[in-house]
């Protein structure tokens, strides 16, 4: 597995890199296909001392990206906590991944159900006058996006336990974003054809 530690407004010590090699070394025995590590630590100021120290891990395993993000009191605090959530998104991923190697061995003709759009909501806020974003631009990310399915954004976004996901819709060949609806469902929003 390839490390990578990065820390900002913070030291990154021997003794640290050393703690954090040794617990990311507990998920590689889980899980032997992990192929880069990327630890990003920092130091924010905030009011409560217990959330000073924020790490985030995000681990590359076979094409998906697995990443959690804790905040503690100290680093070694956090790297712990950021480890035990990762150790239960392994365990999550292998299951799925298991689970679908077995459906796809048993019904390799599953298709997707696809349903049929909503229509435009015509409601009395639909006019409404949006509002101007009242915060700053902190963070930029950029990545590399290999096509993929809306099947597999789905995955992803459940790997990662985010509420959205942007990927690259391989049917489509063009930027899709899929969305945790509030009824549990999901919703896609694709660009229209020009």
């Amino acid at each position: 597995m390839d490390l990578n530690i990065q820390g900002r407004n913070i030291e990154i010590t021997r003794s640290m890199k050393e703690h954090v090699a040794a617990k990311l070394a507990s998920l590689d025995r889980h899980l032997p296909s992990i192929t880069r590590a990327e630890v990003e630590m920092a130091s924010e100021p905030t009011r409560s001392q217990q959330d000073r120290v924020v790490v985030q891990v995000s681990l590359t395993v076979g094409g998906d990206l697995l990443r959690a993000q804790r905040r503690a009191a100290s680093a070694r605090a956090a790297v712990n906590a950021a480890a035990e959530a990762l150790d239960r998104q392994v365990n999550r991923w292998k299951a799925q991944t298991y689970r679908s190697e077995r459906q796809s061995r048993n019904a390799p003709d599953a298709d997707l159900v696809v349903r049929e759009p909503l229509p435009p909501e015509n409601g009395p806020d639909a006019d409404a006058e949006l509002m101007a974003p009242t915060g700053d631009l902190v963070r930029i990310k950029h990545f590399n996006m290999e096509p993929m399915s809306v099947e597999e954004a789905a995955l992803q976004m459940q790997y990662l336990d985010h509420s959205f996901y942007m990927f690259l819709d391989a049917e489509t060949n063009r930027y899709s974003v899929l969305y945790r609806r509030a009824d549990a469902n999901y919703g896609l929003i694709q660009p229209t054809q020009q």
